[in-house]
């Protein structure tokens, strides 16, 4: 399980990001930041294997994954 922490407002919307992700995690929003670009959103976080391929490949540093720990309840 991961956590993304996605920087909107520096998204250029390019979806390099969701273009290496092995899993789908990422897909382009409705959304728009202030510079116009549509930006990339975690559509299905509970897929995630936190490899950082999307962290990796950003041009921008955009995107953060901070691996959680499963919870046992």
């Amino acid at each position: 399980m991961a956590e993304h922490h996605i920087d909107e407002r520096i998204c250029k919307g390019c979806a390099l990001c969701s273009h290496y992700c092995p899993k789908g995690v990422l897909e382009m929003s409705a959304k728009r930041n202030k510079k116009g670009y549509t930006v990339i959103e975690a559509a299905h976080p509970e897929k995630c294997i936190a490899c950082k391929m999307c962290e990796i490949n950003c041009p921008d540093f955009v995107i953060h994954v901070e691996k959680k720990e499963a919870t046992n309840k």
